[in-house]
């Protein structure tokens, strides 16, 4: 969905109803960023919440963290300081090797050592690692079930309210999409939901999850056709943009990640062929390395198709399609030669399985 919004972005709005259709089609695949975040707050919250007994918690949930993703992120960022020696990174370089970009999304895009490179993909990544450093003691010390719930809910709640507050006053629209804190409810709904799913509510939640999906998918369909496409910097449609559709977002695919755990169910079968099996394993390394060249690739090869065929439409889906499959290649080459060498040693950081009893005693089950 995010490579689609990158590698097919075009002008499409002159174009026929087919074209415009499958543009938006390709535009809104940005919401792949919040399913992102939702599966990551379902994922880690699950890990850390099962490993609450492990007397190396801490220990353990960082070194897989960074065993995980350091080794691609600081690669990446080698490599390119040594593709660029001597240029200015106008300060960008500490602040990438910080996790802070997030916070200066213009300075990060704006200051690339070079315009054939694409670092605007960053932010996302910024987000999780900032969660990843503070939710861990949230979960840790506050530890209980019905506790925790409910602070995922609270600091849901509290997030909206920020970015409310924040676009009242005259906040950027930008730096409210790229703040952690503004962006915490999709983390956190995704952690309410692995809550759920280990307690007595789940096969209930079972039930309504296609219909909560569908719900979310019919409203923002409708808003979509009703509100101008962004960017939007003031007016009651901001508030929805940046205020309350993360939530509808967030809910949506929490519904959808329910409804493919669902035994038989349609979604489940989709994201379980080989394919979308494929496309998880390496997502990580695609999702890193599809922007880095994406300029250069997305330039160099539209203009050799629309000189070969002089159609626009052609040279768009064409270079969109060729940059895909070297991102998909790419990853997994990372993947194979260089990230599985430090995976390896996820080993010495595995967690306990948890016997019978503590199993019971953290599912509060009816």
């Amino acid at each position: 969905m995010v490579i689609a919004s990158h590698g097919f972005e075009s002008n499409y709005e002159a174009r026929g109803l087919l074209v415009r259709s499958i543009g938006y089609l390709f535009y809104y695949g940005l919401f792949g960023v919040d399913l992102f975040f939702v599966l990551s707050g379902f994922l880690i919250t699950g890990i850390l919440f099962d490993s609450l007994s492990d007397h190396r918690f801490f220990t353990k949930f960082y070194a897989r963290r960074v065993l995980r993703i350091f080794p691609l992120y600081y690669g990446v960022l080698i490599v390119l300081l040594l593709l660029t020696p001597g240029l200015p990174w106008h300060g960008t370089g500490w602040i990438l090797a910080g996790y802070l970009q997030n916070f200066y999304p213009n300075s990060i895009d704006a200051h690339a050592p070079s315009t054939n490179f694409g670092l605007f993909h960053f932010w996302s990544l910024a987000i999780e690692e900032q969660f990843y450093l503070f939710w861990p003691a949230i979960v840790f010390f506050v530890r209980g079930w019905r506790k925790l719930f409910y602070a995922t809910l609270i600091l849901s709640a509290g997030a909206l309210v920020l970015r409310l507050s924040l676009l009242a006053h005259g906040s950027s629209s930008l730096s409210v999409h790229s703040n952690t804190l503004c962006r915490a409810d999709t983390l956190l709904i995704g952690g309410a939901l692995a809550l759920l799913y280990r307690s007595r509510h789940w096969p209930r939640i079972l039930q309504i999850a296609p219909w909560g999906f569908l719900a979310a998918t019919a409203i923002l369909l409708v808003s979509i056709g009703i509100l101008p496409t962004e960017p939007i910097e003031s007016g009651p449609a901001l508030y929805w943009i940046r205020g309350f559709r993360y939530d509808v977002l967030a809910l949506g695919f929490a519904c959808l990640i329910a409804w493919a755990l669902r035994p038989q169910s349609i979604v489940r079968r989709l994201f379980e062929v080989a394919p979308m099996r494929f496309l998880g394993k390496y997502s990580y390394g695609i999702y890193v390395l599809h922007g880095i060249f994406l300029p250069y690739l997305i330039r160099h090869f539209r203009a050799i198709i629309l000189a070969a065929t002089h159609s626009k439409l052609l040279a768009v889906v064409g270079a969109g399609c060729i940059t895909l499959v070297i991102s998909i290649l790419a990853a997994y080459l990372s993947y194979q030669l260089f990230e599985k060498r430090f995976l390896r040693l996820k080993r010495f950081f595995d967690y306990a399985p948890m016997a019978a009893s503590e199993k019971a005693a953290s599912v509060p089950v009816a």
